[in-house]
């Protein structure tokens, strides 16, 4: 894949994941772990899913949960593991990607409110991936 895909590809993912630009760095990792772990080439559907995804940012948080619910488009989420695994590990964002303490009712509202966004995203992924699907055939 071409290494300027990769890199708007990365500050998508990468804006999704902790709401921040990457650093050149970041995204240096991100081609080379693509070069190095996902060297299979994309299918139509995981290619349109990622075309999509790059060129409409807003829908990455549905995408990402109405494909990891259909199995659909499983290279863009192994591409949203990757990314997630090096953020994790740059320590310019640690604030973002560590756990957090919380009170036993905190935890629960924040677990409703994330259960009842997800319920959201999953069903508008799901609508969504499959007008990319067929989209792509028509």
């Amino acid at each position: 894949m071409d290494s300027d895909a990769l890199r708007r590809e990365a500050d998508a993912f990468c804006r999704y994941l902790v709401d921040a630009p990457p650093p050149d760095a970041l995204i240096e990792r991100y081609v080379r772990a693509n070069d190095v772990l996902l060297t299979e080439a994309p299918s139509p559907g995981d290619q349109a899913v990622i075309d999509f995804a790059c060129a409409h940012p807003r829908s990455i948080a549905m995408l990402d949960a109405g494909t990891a619910l259909s199995g659909k488009a499983p290279l863009f989420r192994k591409k949203l593991l990757v990314m997630m695994a090096i953020v994790e590990t740059t320590p310019a964002f640690v604030g973002q990607t560590e756990p957090r303490n919380a009170s036993l009712p905190g935890l629960a509202a924040r677990l409703g409110l994330s259960a009842a966004r997800m319920a959201v995203n999953v069903a508008a992924g799901l609508a969504l991936s499959t007008a990319i699907a067929r989209r792509r055939r028509g």
